[in-house]
């Protein structure tokens, strides 16, 4: 941690500014009194500060409204984090669908796009129907701040690493493909799912979560303490992989064995063949040494692109509270 001292002026300046945006960040709308006590920040600073970010277009005062009742005296300030400011984009680019959520800096998703596609087709048609999708989604909205993609497959720094059930996806530069405009960051549609649960889904709170995706293959995704786990080549909770065993009655076993190996406190149920919560329960609860709750997904067809979401929206939220930019 930085030592503060007075010949740190500007990183002290940055770190006042960070604690009035985050107690904003967090909340509907602060009075400068609220804003004061939140960021424990000296009022004038805060309204220096307030300032300085409403020059930004991060931050706004809010106009007393015209049915409020009169306050005797001068009204208190008002101010509000504009998460209009911005946008974030979460892209998944699947097997059968192109599907683009757009949202604002604070995750409300404010747009939406989507084609379908067929596992046959070439990179290059799969891919100019994805920027279609990405660009009818965004249209309108200003300043994409950063952009999320999804896709099945291994994903590893960005790049499709082992992706053989798409003609041409395996090597593909994800980044590349998309970057530009905005910061692209890439991950396999069952992490981003994962994610997404976490995020927005039935294992919002819930820290060690084993995320089961059943469909045309099955596949893990695994939330250890709060963070998505890749495993050393991004591959981690492939087991898809085993073919034999995966599209058999033997799924319970892989899925107990998971259990077995990280002892989570949630396993949820996504994805089109997902069996449902119940006999999965009940097999677990037979298999395992402990009880597992079992919860089935209740984001539908958007969890992995809301997850690409999510994605994105960490990297913006670490440029907003981030110290790095002061020498």
């Amino acid at each position: 941690m930085a030592k503060l001292s007075g010949g740190d002026p500007s990183l002290l300046r940055r770190l006042n500014a960070i604690a009035v945006l985050r107690a904003l960040y967090a909340a509907e709308e602060l009075t400068l009194a609220e804003l004061v006590k939140a960021s424990e920040v000296s009022r004038p600073t805060v309204e220096e500060i307030a300032t300085d970010l409403g020059e930004q277009g991060l931050v706004e005062e809010v106009p007393l409204s015209p049915d409020a009742p009169r306050p005797v005296g001068r009204p208190a300030k008002r101010y509000r984090f504009r998460a209009e400011a911005g946008h974030v984009a979460g892209l998944e680019i699947g097997p059968h669908k192109a599907l683009c959520l757009v949202a604002d800096l604070r995750g409300d998703v404010v747009g939406r796009a989507r084609t379908d596609l067929i596992p046959e087709m070439a990179a290059a048609d799969r891919l100019g129907i994805a920027h279609r999708v990405l660009g009818a989604a965004v249209e309108g909205r200003s300043n994409l701040r950063a952009l999320g993609v999804g896709t099945i497959g291994v994903v590893s720094g960005g790049k499709v690493v082992r992706g053989e059930r798409l003609p041409g996806w395996t090597g593909l530069d994800l980044p590349a493909e998309f970057g530009g405009a905005c910061p692209v960051l890439a991950a396999d549609d069952t992490k981003l799912a994962t994610l997404a649960e976490h995020w927005r889904g039935v294992a919002h709170g819930v820290d060690d979560v084993v995320y089961v995706r059943a469909g045309r293959t099955v596949s893990l995704g695994l939330l250890l303490g709060g963070k998505l786990h890749a495993g050393h080549h991004g591959a981690a909770g492939e087991i898809g992989a085993l073919r034999e065993f995966a599209a058999s009655g033997r799924f319970v076993e892989l899925v107990a064995a998971t259990v077995l190996t990280v002892d989570p406190q949630l396993v949820v149920i996504g994805g089109t063949d997902a069996p449902t919560a119940a006999p999965l329960r009940t097999e677990l609860a037979r298999l395992c040494l402990f009880p597992v709750r079992v919860e089935t997904s209740t984001l539908g067809d958007d969890s992995v692109a809301l997850g690409a979401v999510r994605l994105a929206l960490t990297r913006v939220e670490r440029e907003l509270f981030s110290v790095a930019d002061v020498a």
